[in-house]
Order: structure tokens, then sequence, then C-alpha cells
């Protein structure tokens, strides 16, 4: 029980940190890991809808291989 607690809160803590830029951010991931458990945390920052930032990050990236794939 002793080690349970912080693997819990470290473990609820990593998937808030993945999921700072998601649409619930650091606290919503964090508060449904901590209530739930952090796989269920986990599974709902997989399933999450990227947000803007991320989606304009995807297609830059996209970009750039297409633009280093037509110069080769």
């Amino acid at each position: 029980m002793q080690i349970l607690i912080p693997a819990w809160l470290i473990g609820s803590i990593l998937v808030a940190v993945l999921g700072r830029n998601r649409r619930f951010g650091f606290w919503g991931y964090f508060f449904a890991s901590v209530l739930l458990t952090p796989i269920v945390g986990l599974l709902l920052l997989l399933a999450a809808i990227p947000t803007k930032a991320d989606l304009a990050k995807a297609v830059r990236k996209a970009q750039k291989t297409q633009k280093k794939a037509a110069k080769t």
C-alpha cells in the first residue's frame, strides 16, 4: 500500500504531462488519472482529439518531408 499511492501519483503526473497540449490540458488529465486510474487517463489521452496547434505542427512536418522528397 505504501508504494501504491506514490506510483499512482507519479503515473497521474506522467499522463498529465503528456496531455498538457491536448483538449483537457494538464489539470484535466491529472484529475481524471487520479480519480479513475493512470491507465484510464492514458486511454483518455490516446483517444483525445488533437488541438489545432497539434494539427498545424503535423501539417508543417508533412510539408517539410514533402520538400525534402522533392529535392532528391
